[in-house]
């Protein structure tokens, strides 16, 4: 059996929700969840004995499905579901960690194929695969690092590409570029910059690895 459910923080606790209607599929949840997506949090499965079992969590990003990249993370705080971009410097929760503190199973649903308004704009999806795809190649090059940094400044969106292509160096790579990464470091936009610097505190986080590699 599959129900709607919500996810709120009271006083500091997170609880849930569960809409009464039921339905037999996990498609079918969502389908009903995915026509007023900002009321609910996703979709529980419950066992026979009516335990909830698992949490399908939507990949919509915020309550307003005004976002068009898939969420990744919940936030800390609120359980606003978050995708990396738009999660940046914020403190927030892996599924694995949203699991452990809800103290059941946590995944991502199917994502919804974009289209109409909720298309993600090709120009920052290109910046960003571009970034992330020319990182590695050249970074040690001082001219491509001020192009880099002069784009981020017109599309901040386009840093998760800078999160990919710092994440997908190896440690060689670090070690091999690491002048490079620090001078990178220090000439990034001022509110990229910022919300790498407040990262540092969750080391293990796309952001927080990104900004330390660039010695932030």
């Amino acid at each position: 059996m599959f129900r709607l459910i919500q996810l709120h923080a009271q006083h500091g606790v997170p609880r849930i929700g569960v809409d009464p209607d039921g339905y037999g599929s996990e498609r079918a949840a969502l389908a009903r969840y995915r026509e007023t997506p900002a009321m609910f949090f996703g979709v529980g499965r419950f066992d026979e004995s009516g335990r909830l079992a698992e949490i399908v969590m939507d990949t919509a990003c915020g309550p307003a499905v005004n976002c068009p990249r898939p969420a990744v993370v919940v936030h800390a705080e609120t359980f606003q579901r978050l995708c990396d971009t738009c999660s940046f410097g914020l403190d927030v929760l892996t599924l694995p960690e949203l699991a452990i503190r809800l103290g059941v199973a946590v995944r991502l649903a199917p994502v919804m194929a974009p289209s109409g308004r909720h298309a993600a704009p090709e120009e920052n999806c290109s910046v960003g695969n571009r970034i992330a795809r020319e990182f590695a190649q050249h970074i040690d090059d001082p001219v491509w690092r001020m192009e880099l940094c002069a784009e981020l400044a017109r599309t901040p969106s386009a840093v998760n590409g800078l999160l990919i292509g710092v994440g997908a160096l190896s440690h060689r790579d670090v070690l091999d570029h690491y002048p490079a990464l620090c001078a990178l470091g220090t000439q990034l936009p001022v509110g990229i910059h910022a919300d790498l610097s407040r990262a540092t505190s969750r080391p293990l986080s796309p952001a927080g690895v990104t900004a330390l590699r660039l010695g932030l």
